[in-house]
């Protein structure tokens, strides 16, 4: 089912500007991007697990939604977030050219469009949610943040209620949302750093409360601390760099808890940085995984994870990095329950083990979206959401639109974390479980009533 609704705002704006200048004139998202490609997209409740065009590992293809299947004329995709509703439904939020799209995938093999929702062209749209709210801001000359109603998604409505269009919304890059605070922060977009938005008091009405504008911001993940020396405070982690961010480029710690009153704790220039692009907290928070968007291109090197330890925030240093050699361009990563999962534009998704050593990530998945060539280009897919309570994730690619997993369903004696391989995690998790166990414990692989030294032989005997 295909559904595309126009709110009078955007219907207006789009008619007064029917197509947004680009944002960064230089960036080659904007010149490089390859066409859609076109057709309907894929379920693996008609075709059958594992029927499909693309090279995997550990991970199971559920289904896509084409960029077609969601109508218009939309040249590409973008971003991508996710949302669970009251309920514990499940669903997929699309940045596309021209619009935000909203896919139910509590069942993941047959997704249904619910809507989508008009907005200015851009090749950039970003999405983030609150409560039982969706914000989508654009690198569109005046697209400002476009405000969803998500609360009657499950009966299949959803609402733009507000347009804000203050606080200087010429462009914006990324929607960042801290949901313990309740505060959104815009960042990037013509030379912006932070501009900072109340939506405690009413989140369908964002209210602008404060900026911190000392640097260019290309996006940032923004977490309160609950213990340690930083307990009570507000953390931004922000990419940042002079210049659009191209000129010492890196990362800056900031405490935001003052909206009026924000300091600097730290500062910390990538080594031989090129663009400090995107990054995200270990679980534990002690590292914090970045990824340098330029460093393929300019600097020749395969895709590279930059490993910043940040257990001090005053002294932020370079901890390691890794690789898994390809040459595909890092874009997005984000972390969730010791796994690292990386949009690598033209290699899809490639998911790492950091949980058994955080500073060298493993990697033990991956789903390739772009069959046709692993490039050092910025075609393919865009960005990566792994945080469903049910373990299936999403992507956002530019050409073939929402991609739906899993990991495999299939249980190998020995797969303790469930990620479909059986390998160092397992035994790590099989270690902290010992003694004594239930009888729905994992870890007891031979059955015993206890975990010991008989599953890890199990697991040995089993590993892949």
């Amino acid at each position: 089912m295909n559904v595309r609704s126009t709110s009078l705002a955007a219907a207006v704006a789009s008619a007064t500007l029917a197509v947004s200048a680009p944002a960064h004139l230089d960036d080659p998202k904007a010149l490089d991007a390859a066409p859609p490609v076109p057709g309907p997209g894929y379920s693996a409740a008609a075709d059958g697990i594992g029927t499909n065009p693309y090279t995997s590992l550990g991970v199971e293809l559920q289904s896509t939604v084409s960029i077609e299947d969601f109508g218009g004329a939309l040249a590409s995709a973008n971003d991508c977030w996710g949302y669970t509703s009251p309920s514990g439904r499940e669903y997929a939020i699309m940045g596309l050219f021209d619009a935000t799209g909203f896919v139910e995938i509590t069942d993941p093999v047959n997704p249904v469009i619910i809507d989508v929702i008009s907005g200015l062209t851009s090749t950039w749209r970003d999405i983030k949610t609150f409560q039982t709210y969706a914000y989508a801001v654009t690198e569109a000359v005046g697209g400002g943040i476009q405000v969803f109603d998500l609360s009657q998604i499950d009966a299949g409505s959803v609402t733009l209620v507000n347009t804000v269009t203050d606080a200087g919304t010429n462009k914006t890059h990324n929607a960042v949302i801290n949901e313990d605070s309740g505060y959104l922060y815009r960042s990037g977009g013509s030379g912006h750093g932070l501009r900072i938005y109340d939506l405690n008091a009413d989140p369908s009405n964002p209210t602008f409360v404060g900026e911190w504008n000392a640097r260019y911001v290309h996006d940032a993940q923004v977490v309160t601390y609950t213990s340690g020396p930083w307990a009570g405070k507000e953390i931004a982690f922000a990419c940042s760099g002079f210049n659009n961010g191209w000129a010492e480029t890196g990362l800056d710690v900031l405490d935001v808890t003052n909206k009026s009153n924000i300091i600097e704790i730290d500062r910390f220039l990538l080594p031989n940085g090129e663009y400090s692009h995107q990054g995200w907290l270990s679980d534990d928070r002690q590292y914090f995984y970045l990824d340098d968007e330029a460093d393929e291109t300019n600097g020749g090197l395969p895709t590279t994870t930059i490993v910043l330890d940040v257990s001090d925030l005053a002294n932020v240093s370079l901890a390691s990095t890794f690789t898994n050699g390809l040459p595909a361009v890092g874009h997005n990563v984000y972390v969730h329950d010791g796994r690292l999962f990386q949009a690598n534009y033209s290699t899809g998704v490639r998911i790492f083990d950091v949980a058994t050593d955080p500073e060298q990530g493993v990697e033990i998945a991956y789903f390739d979206t772009r069959p046709e060539d692993d490039a050092t280009s910025f075609n393919g897919l865009w960005s990566v959401y792994p945080f469903f309570e049910s373990g299936t994730f999403i992507g956002s690619d530019r050409q073939r639109g929402l991609f739906v997993w899993r990991f495999p369903t299939t249980v190998v004696a020995g797969d303790v974390n469930g990620d479909g391989l059986v390998d160092f995690g397992d035994i790590l998790d099989i270690i902290a479980a010992w003694g004594p166990c239930g009888p729905d414990c994992d870890a007891d692989l031979n059955g015993d009533g206890e975990v010991g030294f008989g599953d890890i032989l199990v697991a040995i005997s089993n590993w892949s």
